[in-house]
């Protein structure tokens, strides 16, 4: 059936753990409560990857068609797994889609981290090259746009600056810790694989769809309309962005079709069974070697078919054939080129977003410095594109920018902007309060010392009228030190005198 997909395909694959409802967010993408197989045991439903077998027509942002196809992948944790099967499993899914979403219950806590910590093993599972060792930054540029999805999230998205966006708190989670301890050290390794191997990243919040058990068992089997609006509302959100950020897959000049997706795939299995490492750069040249020998043979047959002849013709009769023959093959090589010109621009325009998102949403982001980027893309697509689609795709691009990403900036700037002025009216209020409790203290300071100094006054008043009474006192005593003596002498004369009486 591939085979027959002659058009540009896109692949949106969903991993994660056993278990976890990532068939359930598929059926959802299809539009439908059967697809792919749901159960409510212990025991997975889904083993290697399964494809959607019907691709169905999608219109990208800039107006480019192309199939859609579902990829839905083994859990990566099953009880009867190896750490390798999972991580090739992990790995082939991030190979072949264009966007790949990591399903996953709950927030990014530690315990999350570890269970993706196979990301730090694509590097020995995945080749750019065929020598040479190869990086995460390196797979990053082949990378697919990445969407952590988290499910029964039930966390308030809040900071001190006021709220924040499901990719704010993403990024927050992958920030390094700044901690010397091995298992911090260890979890900063993933942090910083994740943000190499997926530069173009997202998040996602859903609620619990049910609050009964027995229905969450049978929720295939649950209307939507049945549903908690808030998880419809994060659903509808996620399904809008799925279908619109979705690009067929490209490498290089190659776009993704059913025939490469075939020869793709067999390439990879191929070196995986093997035991070898899938390469990138050589699975993609067999494919286009393939491909122009297909073309090569396509073009001599119609070249020939442009000569059936009963008899032999005549030089003028040749040559007139032979004409008619160059001008259709030039007619088909023009529409390929045609072609190949439009799928450069939607390749283009891709890299535009992806670089453009990516300087929107960097911490330190701003208008001016997001216009200069726009700038230099803007530069780059003029001088490298060509073709009849190269300014309607481009005006498309600006359209759904100015309504995209940088509108979605200048709110968030706007809301920051309004989260500081009302931090800056709270300082304001706590300055005047402030002010006002300095005064209220200068002022009874003033006062303690209007106080103090009355008190001194007292002091001295005091101890003047003590030295006045100490003097006064003294004097007394000398009085009376006088008095006593003279009593003494007084009789001592009485006594003489009674003397001589006698």
């Amino acid at each position: 059936m591939l085979q027959l997909v002659k058009e540009p395909i896109g692949i949106v694959a969903v991993c994660g753990r056993a278990r976890q409802g990532k068939s359930f967010i598929l059926n959802q993408l299809l539009g439908r409560s059967g697809g792919f197989q749901v159960a409510s045991t212990h025991r997975p439903c889904t083993k290697g990857l399964w494809l959607w077998s019907a691709p169905f027509k999608r219109t990208a942002l800039d107006g480019t068609e192309y199939n859609l196809l579902l990829l839905d992948t083994e859990g990566i944790d099953a009880f009867d797994q190896t750490e390798t099967y999972s991580t090739q499993i992990f790995s082939l899914a991030v190979l072949l889609s264009s966007m790949f979403i990591y399903n996953q219950m709950g927030g990014i806590d530690e315990g999350s981290l570890d269970r993706i910590s196979l990301v730090t093993q694509m590097t020995k599972h995945i080749r750019v090259k065929a020598s040479g060792g190869t990086t995460a930054s390196e797979i990053g540029q082949f990378s697919p746009i990445f969407v952590w999805l988290l499910r029964d999230f039930y966390l308030d998205l809040s900071e001190d600056s006021g709220r924040i966006t499901p990719r704010d708190y993403l990024e927050l989670a992958l920030k390094p810790v700044d901690d010397r301890k091995r298992d911090v050290v260890a979890k900063n390794e993933i942090r910083a694989s994740i943000r190499a191997l997926f530069p173009d990243r997202e998040c996602f919040t859903l609620v619990r769809p049910l609050n009964n058990e027995h229905d969450l068992q049978r929720l295939d089997e649950i209307q939507l309309d049945k549903l908690r609006p808030e998880f419809r509302s994060g659903l509808d959100a996620l399904t809008r962005f799925v279908f619109e950020r979705t690009r067929p897959k490209q490498v290089g000049a190659t776009m993704m079709t059913g025939p490469v997706l075939v020869g793709i795939t067999q390439s990879y299995l191929d070196a995986l069974n093997k035991g070898a490492v899938p390469t990138i750069s050589s699975s993609w040249q067999s494919v286009e070697e393939d491909g122009c020998r297909t073309a090569y043979d396509y073009a001599l047959e119609v070249y020939k078919s442009a000569f059936h002849r009963p008899k032999d013709p005549e030089e003028a009769a040749f040559r007139e054939a032979h004409e008619k023959a160059l001008k259709k093959e030039f007619e088909d090589c023009k529409r390929n080129a045609y072609m190949e010109a439009e799928l450069q621009c939607s390749n283009s325009i891709q890299s535009m977003e992806r670089k453009l998102r990516i300087a929107c949403h960097a911490s330190d982001a701003n208008i001016d410095n997001v216009l200069k980027v726009l700038d230099g893309l803007l530069a780059d697509y003029e001088a490298a594109s060509h073709g009849p689609a190269k300014w309607q795709k481009l005006t498309s691009f600006l359209q759904k920018s100015l309504e995209g990403p940088i509108l979605d900036l200048a709110k968030r700037l706007i809301d920051q902007a309004g989260s500081e002025k009302s931090t800056l009216i709270a300082g304001e209020a706590r300055l005047a309060a402030a002010r006002e409790q300095a005064q209220s203290a200068q002022e009874e300071a003033q006062e303690w010392k209007r106080n103090l100094a009355e008190k001194e006054e007292e002091i001295k008043d005091k101890t003047a009228k003590i030295e006045y009474a100490e003097q006064c006192l003294t004097t007394l005593r000398l009085e009376l030190k006088t008095a006593k003596s003279k009593a003494t002498d007084i009789s001592c004369s009485l006594g003489d005198l009674w003397c001589i009486a006698v």
